[in-house]
Order: structure tokens, then C-alpha cells, then sequence
């Protein structure tokens, strides 16, 4: 039977989403969990899938139009399925659907589908792979919030009342994993609810995962388009332009730069991940720095602080956005409360957060929230360059790469690892002096990353 597809809710504050471009068209036969359109929103770019195998009887939103939560925008007819078309102009506005849990507008659609076809309704409650997933949870399926057409739960929903409620000891008692395959999954940043197990009992063990770590496929920036290649300005790409636009026009943007010596810093990052290694961890640059950004937030809460109104507001949390690049631009997780975690779950969290922006995964909450945002250019060889405010934020960190080169220390010539920071910041909510005050305490943390023990 016929199945409605409508937009999903991805975030708790999100009512609408921009059909950025539909990726079939009606008459395709489309299998379970394909990607079906794209949907944007002011922070992401996400693709909604389809929750079962079927033909696209009818698609009902066009490309660059917003869609209210819960709105109908295509219906599934189920192989060989007769479905007569809806006229479109007799649907209520789509626009005036406000609840997307319950809406008096939902019973007015399905009312204008002749009843002649078959009813559109979805007689499971939950997809098979969401059934497989909380029965190995030990999930009870009627506290979860569905998202999925006719109240189906998907697969989706299980991994978002995991994230919203957080793992618990059941949960963990429940997955059948080894010891070392547990560590491997988090090094690795894969979420073992997703792998298949090969052991017995359908226990995963390190094969299993290693495998699943070999079967994601690498991320290349797409930097050389093909000479008279024309790039479609849509998605993310008129996303990141649209913010960047805003963020120049009303920001008093200002930008200071300077160098310092990352001599021990590198050292100090060799000896944690010696010591790390047997709990598989490994820090990069990036995870220290925003530790230490965090401290420097602490002593200096004029750049931790947003404008609103007539007001400046200096925030207590430091959750700071870290910029991951993308084959068609960039996102910007959040890691929340910084300077309450410690540097190895701020590794975990970073590289959580980037393979999900990697493989498109990405909720609106997920980049919201964010206080100061990190932008590492080091590995593409930049030493310093001009970082853009990311509204509403106050301050943005460039970080350029580390190399080796001649300094006078002691009057003597000595070779040191020396960084390049970069530090934009809004002129209208902090002046320049406290703004090199900040970058100055972010500085002698690099030099000394021993200070942040003190």
C-alpha cells in the first residue's frame, strides 16, 4: 500500500526546511533508505531518505521552495500500485501546517486523495531495521518519537532518542561487543549499534570492526573543477555564501595576526599520545587547541559573548564550533562545554562530529549553539589568512601550519616550531587591546601548554 513521504523535523527548533533539489523524479522505482531530495536548512544540508521500497506515484513540493515540518511532499505507491494523482490546488496551504505532531491540515490531505486507490497509510509502526536496532537495545519502541510517514519509526529515530536521552548502562549490557572492539569503534569514531557482528552469538569482534573502518570510503576536497566547468550555486555552497554575506555585512569585522613558538606544544603532543596509545586515542593539534581556547574564553569572556539587540550578552557556556571541510564547502560542529571535558573526550567528540559531517549526518542542533569557532588551515600548508565570523557568534581562530625556522632565544640562533594565529573578531563587542589580551593568553598556552595543569 501507498506510503506518504513528509518532511521530517531534524532538530527540535526547525519548522521548515528548503527542498534544495530533488534527486528522483515520479515514476522512479526507488528501494528502502535511498536518498530521495535534499533538504536545507540555514545551517545543513541533509538528505531525507525513503522509509520503504516503492514507485514515486506523485512528488508535491518544487525545488527552492520551504516546506512546513510534517508537510506532504511525495506519495510511495507500493510495485504494480494504482494511485490516481492529487490535484494540487485542491490541498490545503501547506504552509498553514503548525503542529507537526498533530495537524488538523494532515486530515484535509488525506481527505482530497480519491478513495477510490488504495488508503495511504503504513500499517508497521516501525521499519525492520529500527525493529532490529531496539530489539538489540533493549529499546522500547513506544517511547520513541517517530518521524517516519503514517508515525513509522525509522531506523534514524533510534539513533536520535539515543543521542537525546544518552547511552545507558542497558544499553551497553545489551550490545554484544569485545572489550577490544568496543575501544577500536571509538578510536575510529564508528558507532557499533551499525556494525554486523561475526562472532558467536552475533558478537562484534575487532574483525568486524576493522572491517567496517576499511569500508569508508576517504574524503578528497574537490579543488581543481574541470576548465569551464559551470558549479551549480546551490545546497551548501549558497548556504556557507548566504551566512558569509550576512556575517561581513553586519559584523565590524577585525582581524589580528601573530606567531608563536609551538616547539613544546608538539613535544607535549607526542608524550600524550605515547601515553594514550593503549586506550586507542590519539590527539591532533586541533583537540588541544580548542582545550586551550577554552581557557583563554575563561580569562577572557568579552570574546565568548553574542549581541542581542541593544545588549551584550557575555555567555557562560564555551561551546566552540570546529570547522570541518567538505568535498562542496564546509560545516561547523559544536562541541559543547569545553572547559568542563577533558582533552580525550574532546578528540572523540571532534572526530564523532567530522565523520558525521562527512557522511552527510549532520542535525540542524548538531551545528547551533556554538559560542567561538576554530578553523585549522595547517594542513593545506596556510600559514595565516583572514577567517570570517560565524554569526552570531563573537570571534573566530585561524590556525595556520607548524614549521621549523631560525628565531633568536637566548641571543643565540635556534631552530623552534612556530604557528601561525590568526584572530577575527567583532569590533563592535570587544576592542582591540582585549581581543590581543585574549590571543596573547591562547599564545602563552602554546608555548607553555603545561600552564593549563596550573
Amino acid at each position: 500500500m501507498a506510503v506518504e513521504l513528509r518532511m521530517l523535523q531534524m532538530d527540535q527548533t526547525m519548522t521548515k526546511g528548503k527542498i534544495g533539489k530533488w534527486l528522483v523524479k515520479e515514476g522512479d522505482t526507488i528501494t528502502e533508505g535511498q536518498p530521495i531530495l535534499e533538504i536545507e536548512t540555514d545551517k545543513v544540508v541533509h538528505e531525507q531518505e525513503s522509509p520503504c521500497d516503492g514507485v514515486i506515484a506523485q512528488l508535491f513540493a518544487e525545488e527552492g521552495n520551504d516546506v512546513p515540518v510534517n508537510a506532504l511532499l511525495a506519495i510511495i505507491a507500493a510495485p504494480g500500485e494504482e494511485i490516481e494523482r492529487v490535484d494540487v490546488d485542491t490541498m490545503p496551504d501547506q504552509e498553514q501546517i503548525d503542529d507537526p505532531v498533530q495537524s488538523k491540515s494532515e486530515t484535509s490531505i488525506q481527505e482530497t486523495i480519491p478513495q477510490k486507490s488504495t488508503p495511504i497509510t503504513d500499517t508497521f509502526k516501525a521499519s525492520p531495521a529500527a525493529k532490529q536496532l531496539a530489539q538489540k537495545l533493549g529499546i522500547d519502541l513506544s517511547i520513541v518519537k517517530a518521524s517516519g510517514p503514517g508515525g513509522r519509526i525509522l531506523e534514524s529515530d533510534i539513533h536520535r532518542f539515543i543521542e537525546t536521552r544518552g547511552p545507558t548502562p542497558t544499553d551497553s549490557s545489551r550490545l554484544k561487543a569485545s572489550p577490544l572492539a568496543r575501544r577500536l569503534a571509538k578510536e575510529f569514531g564508528l558507532d557499533l549499534t551499525t556494525i554486523d557482528g561475526s562472532g558467536p552469538d552475533g558478537r562484534v569482534v575487532r574483525d568486524d570492526v576493522l572491517q567496517a573502518n576499511t569500508a569508508v570510503t576517504p574524503q578528497t576536497l574537490h579543488t581543481t573543477p574541470t576548465a569551464g566547468e559551470v558549479v551549480e550555486f546551490t545546497g551548501i555552497r549558497k548556504i556557507i555564501a548566504e551566512r558569509m554575506t550576512m556575517s561581513i555585512q553586519t559584523n565590524a569585522s577585525v582581524t589580528l595576526h601573530t606567531e608563536v613558538d609551538a616547539t613544546t606544544l608538539v613535544e607535549i603532543r607526542e608524550q600524550f599520545n605515547d601515553s594514550l596509545q593503549e586506550q586507542g586515542i590519539k590527539l591532533s593539534y586541533t583537540d588541544i587547541i580548542v582545550k586551550i581556547t577554552a581557557s583563554g574564553l575563561q580569562k577572557h569572556p568579552r570574546l565568548n559573548a553574542t549581541l542581542r539587540d541593544d545588549t551584550i550578552e557575555l555567555l557562560t557556556d564555551i561551546n566552540i564550533g570546529v570547522a570541518v571541510a567538505l568535498d562542496d564547502g564546509l560545516v561547523v560542529p559544536v562541541i559543547r562545554n569545553v572547559d568542563k571535558i577533558g582533552l580525550a573526550t574532546i578528540s572523540e567528540q571532534i572526530k564523532a562530529a567530522a565523520e558525521k559531517a562527512r557522511n552527510n549526518q549532520l542535525t540542524p542542533g548538531e551545528l547551533q549553539g556554538g559560542t567561538f569557532t576554530i578553523t585549522n588551515l595547517g594542513n593545506f600548508g596556510v600559514d595565516s589568512f583572514t577567517p570570517i565570523i560565524n554569526p552570531p557568534e563573537c570571534g573566530i581562530l585561524g590556525v595556520g601550519r607548524i614549521v621549523q625556522k631560525p628565531v633568536v632565544q637566548d641571543e643565540d640562533i635556534v631552530i623552534r616550531n612556530m604557528m601561525a594565529l590568526s584572530l577575527t573578531f567583532d569590533h563592535r563587542i570587544v576592542d582591540g587591546a582585549p581581543a590581543a589580551q585574549f590571543l596573547q593568553s591562547v599564545s602563552q598556552y602554546i608555548q607553555n601548554p603545561y600552564l593549563l595543569l596550573v
